[in-house]
């Protein structure tokens, strides 16, 4: 037995002609390998190699790692990817999701009750990611990793830390780099503007991330939406507090207070809010906040867990 699992990037979902020729590119690769079972990421080929699948008789599950763009902007990009999921619907046996929001959404909206599971992301390497021992130092890092777009809530954090610019101690560090082909990046000018006006510390993409999670007091992520937030999820493995936004994805990672703070979406305000909590523990108790993330991760959000999960979930879908 064996299966494939099939992704790409391409988000335009609009283009008749294209969408047709990688529909029929699907097809052939489908009709030369001959797999037991395909494992479709992302919307194209859900879409478009499912139907390929369905066509051959071919079982597939579709994985719904994030809904991103086309559903955090509402109009006419939003309208035609929900009426091509749904009629993607019949093309699957089992939908994936990364968090239990993004299934009730499916469920209410686009496949039956009982197609669609939800496991805690793709999980991370505990073994990897793990806590170092810290450092002392009075200077107090909220740290962005990601890539700098709007949905990411990048202009909330700049907006946090113009708020919090006159307390003493306090670095704003953003990790990431623009995404050209995203219609949601920041410009160029902007982050410029921010690293001129001293707001924020800018570092570019890392291969390896850890080191600036090591450093970083607090991790943060006020995104719009997400599946389930990587970076989040590292750095509770590294028993970092954490501060994400009240939408699908980021809250299932943090028990407000517990390990860490959750903040309104697309307010500047409520995130300041929630960092002046974080400034106002304790060393001691926002060491513990960071030992309980890392417990969280480890008690269901590890690769090993996940991937078990998922293991099972193409086991129940390749029986005959």
């Amino acid at each position: 037995m064996h299966f494939i699992p099939l992704k790409t990037l391409d988000r335009d979902t609009t283009n008749v002609f294209a969408n047709w020729t990688l529909y029929k590119e699907f097809k052939s690769i489908y009709e030369q390998v001959k797999p037991d079972l395909i494992l479709h990421y992302t919307s194209k080929p859900i879409i478009f190699g499912g139907r390929a699948a369905k066509r051959l008789n071919i079982p597939s599950i579709a994985i719904i790692t994030g809904l991103g763009y086309a559903f955090i902007r509402k109009g006419w990009l939003q309208m035609v990817t929900r009426r091509l999921y749904k009629n993607a619907a019949k093309y699957h046996k089992t939908f994936v999701f990364e968090n239990k929001d993004d299934l009730r959404l499916f469920e209410n909206h686009f496949i039956a009750k009982g197609q669609g599971i939800a496991i805690k992301g793709c999980g991370v390497d505990i073994n990897h990611f793990k806590p170092s021992l810290p450092k002392e130092s009075k200077e107090i890092q909220f740290t962005f990793v990601g890539r700098l777009l709007k949905d990411k809530g990048i202009r909330e954090f700049v907006e946090a830390a113009k708020l919090l610019k006159d307390q003493p101690n306090i670095t704003f560090n953003i990790v990431g780099e623009l995404d050209e082909e995203n219609p949601s990046q920041i410009s160029k000018e902007d982050l410029l503007h921010w690293i001129n006006e001293d707001l924020i510390k800018y570092y570019d993409f890392k291969d390896d991330i850890r080191p600036e999670i090591e450093k970083a007091s607090c991790i943060v992520l006020p995104s719009y939406r997400e599946g389930m937030p990587r970076t989040i999820l590292e750095a509770m493995a590294m028993a970092k507090p954490v501060i994400v936004s009240d939408v699908p994805g980021c809250r299932e990672t943090v028990s407000d207070g517990l390990n860490g703070f959750i903040c309104d979406v697309k307010s500047g305000p409520s995130l300041k809010d929630a960092m002046n909590k974080f400034l106002a523990l304790s060393e001691a108790d926002r060491l513990s906040m960071g030992e309980k993330g890392r417990s969280m991760i480890l008690n269901g959000f590890s690769s090993t867990q996940i991937a078990d999960k998922l293991f099972s979930i193409i086991q129940e879908n390749t029986l005959v």
